[in-house]
């Protein structure tokens, strides 16, 4: 993908936010192949951004799917939020051509790297957080996400049931999910969950046990390449 010239005021535009501080956005824009020095390429701010988008997105869907529980919302949020969403932002933003990569990546057209796009993405939600305040930061994010959140007004299918009636097609078995560890405050724990179907292993993190387990569902349902049917 050849670079291209984009006017700043354009990607602005299309963003729906300018800077104060033109800084942070070159900054957010400049990879870690760039630069080691922290304080001058994005993973600090890709690490805020995460935390923007993360309360974002769980704020829209507590909004959009009022009747929905904790699990169904889990699974859209982990959708919503995930590197090739991100990434899919990231090409309407036009970030392809405006991240700067060190010249090991331009070969191997980083550019174009999925996850690359996706902290980049995370890394403009976090200097506008920095330039401005989350109010601000909420705005732009339910700027670039009201579509995506609200594309599907119809329930989730249930993770654990997809990868349970692959399992019973497969040999019979049931899907064992394990408790690995319970930590945190008592009034706000987090579950790590595993599970293993057919050798293949995935782990998940939820603030319930059957957020965790659904999480764990939906991941081994990516990792296995199951069709899902909403």
């Amino acid at each position: 993908m050849a670079k291209i010239e984009m006017n700043y005021e354009e990607f602005c535009k299309i963003l729906g936010y300018t800077f104060n501080q033109v800084a942070l956005y070159k900054k957010a824009l400049t990879h870690s192949s760039v630069t080691k020095d922290k304080s001058e390429n994005n993973e600090r701010l890709e690490f805020l951004g995460d935390r923007v988008l993360g309360l974002s997105v769980a704020k829209m869907l507590y909004e959009t799917y009022p009747e929905e529980d904790e699990g169904s919302l889990a699974i859209r949020h982990a959708n919503l939020v995930s590197a090739k969403t991100c990434a899919s932002v990231a090409e309407e933003l036009f970030l392809p051509y405006l991240i700067e990569v060190g010249s090991q990546e331009q070969r191997r057209q980083g550019y174009k790297n999925r996850n690359i796009l996706a902290d980049c993405v995370e890394a403009i939600l976090g200097a506008i957080l920095m330039d401005s305040d989350f109010d601000t930061a909420f705005r732009i994010v339910e700027h670039l996400w009201k579509k995506r959140v609200e594309s599907s007004k119809t329930p989730i299918k249930d993770f654990k049931t997809t990868l349970q009636e692959y399992t019973q097609k497969i040999d019979g078995s049931h899907p064992e999910y394990i408790l690995i560890s319970k930590n945190g405050p008592a009034h706000s724990p987090t579950f790590l969950v595993m599970a293993t179907v057919t050798g293949v292993t995935a782990k998940a993190e939820g603030t319930s046990r059957k957020e965790a387990e659904q999480l764990v569902a939906a991941e081994l349902v990516k990792k296995l390449n199951l069709t899902r049917k909403d």
